[in-house]
């Protein structure tokens, strides 16, 4: 891990409340900043609070069905404010797969995962 890895902000966004945590302390122990919001609309609020401060996210690890706005949505409204953002998808579905936008910067996870799987994505999707 580099020390610039602690200034990186990564916004989780999973309803799971048995999932949100584990992720959470992971990207802990990885020594990234930490913003978590339980549904898409309480995170696009936090990212709006980001952008009015002119600070951004490094990475938006979201799962795709999530009450209320769902990842595919707030993924574009994040993309909107930060073009180049990364995005690690979230999915315990494996239909609907084609429908996200693919680029070097977006990454797809399906439930359930292993730990060390998650942790190489998130890697990959920071460096």
């Amino acid at each position: 891990m580099s020390k610039s890895q602690k200034n990186k902000i990564v916004l989780v966004v999973e309803d799971d409340s048995i999932l949100r945590p584990l992720l959470v302390e992971l990207l802990t122990e990885m020594q990234f900043n930490i913003m978590v919001a339980e549904d898409g609309d309480s995170a696009y609020a936090l990212m709006k609070e980001l952008q009015g401060k002119k600070e951004s996210i490094d990475l938006l690890l979201t799962d795709i069905g999530l009450p209320g706005m769902n990842g595919r949505d707030l993924a574009a409204l994040a993309r909107a404010m930060w073009p180049s953002l990364s995005i690690l998808f979230i999915t315990g579905y494996a239909y609907g797969v084609g429908e996200l936008p693919v680029d070097n910067n977006i990454k797809l996870i399906t439930k359930p995962f292993s730990l060390g799987t998650f942790t190489e994505r998130v890697e990959e999707l920071i460096a």
